[in-house]
């Protein structure tokens, strides 16, 4: 009678967990990027879903729609009462949304951050596009294949709080000093154009009138560039100054065809989200383990190295670099950024 009444149970818990209200409670991955709207954010999100559906994970984005610091701490602490369990996120402040996220990680989310990381104790892993100093490398280059001549330059940055690019901006300076190519480059400018168009056109236009000699301008911002490019061609300056960096192919094509631009950089951010989607879900499944140096190996993309710094953990590699220029201006046909440039 025992054995029958457990039988009889074990099938009743059998029977019970295969109905939607005892069902186990599927992952869900937040996708919250700078803000929404914007062709680079949509593409990686694509490409963080993907991620998703591939390990069987529902995905949610959530953003502001446009670039705005408060606004998007506000979405991270609204989402804190829900205790999140994974998280892909970048933001245009590295400090301002670090004591949120160290609510969110205390609570049990596993947080990766894309794009540009966040302050120390807010993430798990930060994903690069590479590194700092190889993203250095193609802005330059792309700068000399636009003008070998080099001369004076501007660099375009959305805000002074961002860590990719004043990363990256360090990596172009010290690249300026010690490698005799880039010492044709003089910076005489930082401007900033908080990742809006019409403000980077009216910043680019500007400045073109109050430097008469200047031969051009770059930029880690895809927002900025197709603007400045435009601002370069509505002047009637093509051909004299030019605006490079990291732009979206989608955005540049025009630009490359008229002539207004030879050259600019950029790596898939739908490889990229999706890579810093798959990385988040296998962190917080305890089936990778971030430990500096350690080789993953990521479905799609390829084999990657963890490297621990003393205020993140960075995740890159050392080529993944595409340029674009005529004749080479899709992401099937763009010329991948050759080793023997990286120094």
């Amino acid at each position: 009678m025992r054995r029958t009444r457990v039988v009889v149970a074990t099938l009743l818990l059998a029977v019970m967990a295969s109905l939607p209200l005892f069902a186990q409670k599927k992952e869900k991955l937040y996708y919250v990027p700078k803000f929404t709207g914007f062709i680079f954010f949509e593409l990686a999100g694509q490409g963080a879903k993907k991620a998703c559906d591939e390990l069987g994970v529902d995905m949610v984005t959530l953003g502001t729609t446009q670039n705005d610091v408060e606004g998007y701490v506000q979405i991270l602490q609204n989402l804190v009462p829900q205790k999140p369990q994974i998280m892909v996120t970048t933001s245009s402040d590295a400090n301002a949304p670090v004591p949120v996220l160290k609510k969110m990680k205390a609570a049990g989310a596993t947080i990766v951050t894309f794009d540009s990381p966040v302050g120390k104790g807010g993430q798990d892993l930060y994903v690069n596009m590479a590194p700092y100093r190889v993203q250095a490398i193609a802005e330059l280059e792309s700068a000399l294949y636009n003008n070998p001549k080099g001369g004076k330059v501007i660099w375009l940055a959305p805000s002074p709080n961002i860590t990719l690019f004043n990363k990256v901006k360090e990596e172009i300076d010290n690249l300026v000093k010690t490698v005799p190519k880039y010492k044709v480059f003089q910076f005489v400018d930082t401007l900033y154009m908080a990742d809006d168009p019409d403000k980077a056109y009216s910043v680019t236009t500007s400045a073109m009138e109050a430097h008469p000699d200047l031969a051009g301008f770059i930029s880690s911002s895809g927002m900025s560039n197709p603007a400045s490019n435009k601002a370069i061609q509505d002047t009637g300056r093509t051909g004299k100054v030019y605006s490079t960096g990291m732009a979206l192919p989608s955005t540049m094509e025009t630009f490359l065809r008229d002539g207004v631009n030879k050259q600019f950089a950029l790596w898939s951010p739908y490889w990229f989200g999706y890579m810093s989607a798959w990385l988040a879900i296998n962190i917080h499944r305890g089936d990778l383990k971030v430990q500096d140096g350690k080789v993953v190996d990521v479905p799609n993309v390829g084999k990657r190295k963890m490297y621990m710094t003393p205020d993140e953990v960075m995740y890159t590699d050392l080529n993944m670099m595409l340029f674009f220029r005529k004749g080479h201006e899709t992401w099937e046909n763009a010329i991948a950024m050759p080793p023997e440039l990286i120094q």
